[in-house]
């Protein structure tokens, strides 16, 4: 953890969020204005309910007398509300602001990393329960503690004014609130974060499930996973107890801390009306009104403290997501498979395409590169390393990869767009390492067609359209349908790849390649395994539709079929 992380833990106001949030300063200042607003509220209408009872009982008012009196105290309490309900909206809009920001940064961080061990289940739940939970803190623990500093000032300010004796002992036992808040929030931190591991083992427990499910069934495994899954579900469930135990608990304990408080004061005041200290209607009021305040106090840090536990789940989540912004790209690790569209998912902005931080940038157009692999040895977590390679890949040529299954081949193309990283050994573009190049810029120069393409919810046109982070023209989407000989543009897709076959599939992903070489005309092409799940028929007709797109391109394909090795101008084994 970085010390400003550390830093950021310690306090009760998380500034690494505060600082993602545009305006955050802005909606802190409104905060305060109406926290001061809504204390002026509170003394008002403490004031005018003290002042209508002791009228009513201590000096015999009828009602046409104190109706000035009731109006005064409606319009108190409609400000009040009004006053809530406008603090609400703001925290809810700057949360709002907060979460996209951070979801943002965050999503931009993890496509400049390679995958890092981290399963795509838990990083899921992390970026969108994990962050959403973030609404407690803004939406009501952030306004909340707002309040906590700003009410209590002013109403022990007013109890001065009103009746020393009860500002001294409201000074006096106020500090125990936060204390016990403080004591408890310690201790309900580390079991937040708890939960949230419980919850990301969850995520990444049924993520797990769901892919393998058909090769599950198809071995009649599939019942088996009942009592796994029975197992981790109960102890989320146990853990979520828990955390609301604790909650609970808490509560009790600031309730109580208040309630004897406000009990001292009580009892001072009572005494001390008893006694002849405070006598005839203006006595009354003064306990009255003292007695009626001196609860506010205590309710906003009661309020926080409560607050705090329906944050905290956000909080554990957003340390991840700090976690995983403060990784810089040089530092990651070798891990799971990236989600690959085509390498849509990481299109750089016009400002990343020339390059940046200092880092070189590959020619985007029109010039072919040879890639070479020098005793590259890539390495997976828990699996013994991959046989080293040794490749060179000419530029202008196709090569085609005949490695034995498992060898590394898809690893080998993955690293080219930087989500794998070898653990020894180098890769250079034209002689550039490339560690030294831009990842967006290297990115932009390869058309990639991995071995199992992404699909979303929507038609095949949508799908293919991914190719390109500008969109496409229904032309251009059709050529490029037409040449990977792919489904219908209106045909409708699932992202779980229902209503398609494998093969079609395949096309719908070489259909995309197809399009980005169009329009973007890069200089490398990668396909890994493209016509595996082809016909003979279809395969020579996909082949022949492929071979203009190769003409002065480095094209490197992973295959076995004869067909495919047919079209090579090298092949390339270990």
């Amino acid at each position: 953890m970085t010390p400003l992380a550390a830093r950021s833990r310690g306090g009760a106001v998380d500034r690494r969020l505060l600082h993602q949030a545009h305006g955050a300063t802005a909606f802190i200042g409104v905060c305060v204005a109406l926290g001061l607003a809504r204390t002026a509220c509170v003394a008002a209408g403490a004031w005018l309910i003290a002042s209508l009872i002791a009228g009513a009982f201590a000096a015999g008012r009828d009602l046409a007398s104190l109706t000035p009196q009731l109006i005064a105290l409606a319009a108190v309490l409609a400000s009040r509300a009004l006053l809530a309900s406008v603090q609400g909206a703001a925290a809810h809009r700057a949360g709002a602001g907060v979460k996209s920001a951070l979801r943002r940064r965050a999503l931009e961080h993890l496509m400049r990393l390679p995958s890092d061990g981290r399963h795509s289940g838990a990083t899921a739940a992390l970026l969108v329960r994990g962050i959403d939970a973030l609404d407690g803190y803004f939406a009501r623990y952030l306004p909340q503690l707002v309040l906590a500093v700003v009410v209590p000032m002013g109403v022990v300010a007013v109890m001065l004014a009103a009746y020393p004796p009860a500002a001294l002992i409201v000074i006096l036992t106020l500090p125990l609130i936060p204390l016990f808040g403080i004591l408890i929030g310690r201790y309900t931190r580390s079991r937040a974060e708890r939960q949230w591991e419980s919850t990301a083992h969850l995520a990444h427990h049924f993520a797990d499930l769901v892919a393998g499910l058909p090769t599950l069934k198809a071995f009649g495994r599939a019942a088996r996973q009942e009592g796994a899954i029975e197992a981790t579900t109960g102890a989320y469930r146990r853990r979520s107890m828990e955390l609301l135990r604790i909650a609970f608990c808490s509560a009790l304990v600031l309730e109580l801390a208040a309630s004897l408080s406000v009990a001292i004061v009580a009892v001072t005041v009572g005494v001390d009306l008893v006694e002849g200290g405070m006598p005839g209607e203006a006595g009354l009021r003064t306990a009255l009104f003292v007695l009626i305040l001196a609860p506010e106090a205590y309710l906003p840090l009661r309020a926080a403290g409560a607050h705090y536990h329906a944050s905290a789940e956000g909080l554990a989540a957003a340390e991840q997501v700090f976690a995983i912004l403060d990784e810089p790209p040089e530092e990651a690790t070798r891990g799971a498979e990236p989600a690959q569209r085509g390498m849509t998912d990481a299109e750089p902005s016009a400002r990343e395409t020339h390059g940046g931080g200092g880092a070189m940038s590959l020619p985007l157009k029109g010039l072919s590169m040879g890639i070479t692999f020098r005793r590259v040895v890539f390495a997976y977590p828990g699996r013994e390393p991959l046989p080293e390679w040794s490749l060179t890949v000419p530029a202008g040529q196709t090569t085609v990869l005949t490695a034995r299954s498992g060898a590394g081949k898809s690893t080998l193309m993955a690293a080219l767009v930087g989500f794998r990283r070898p653990v020894s050994g180098s890769i250079a573009f034209d002689g550039t390492d490339l560690a030294d190049l831009d990842p967006a810029a290297v990115r932009r120069s390869i058309a990639w067609l991995p071995q199992r393409p992404v699909l979303i919810d929507g038609t095949v046109a949508d799908n293919v359209r991914l190719a390109v982070p500008e969109g496409a023209r229904d032309a251009a989407v059709a050529k490029a349908i037409a040449a990977a000989h792919a489904p219908a543009a209106t045909r409708r897709v699932a992202a779980d790849g229902s209503g398609l076959s494998a093969g079609e599939a395949a096309r719908v992903g070489l259909a995309r390649l197809l399009l980005r070489v169009d329009l973007l005309d890069p200089p490398i092409l990668l396909l890994d395994e493209p016509t595996a799940h082809l016909d003979a028929d279809t395969e020579q007709a996909v082949l022949h539709a492929f071979a203009p797109y190769r003409q002065d391109r480095t094209v490197l394909i992973a295959s076995h079929r004869p067909a495919v090795r047919a079209i090579a101008d090298r092949e390339a084994d270990r």
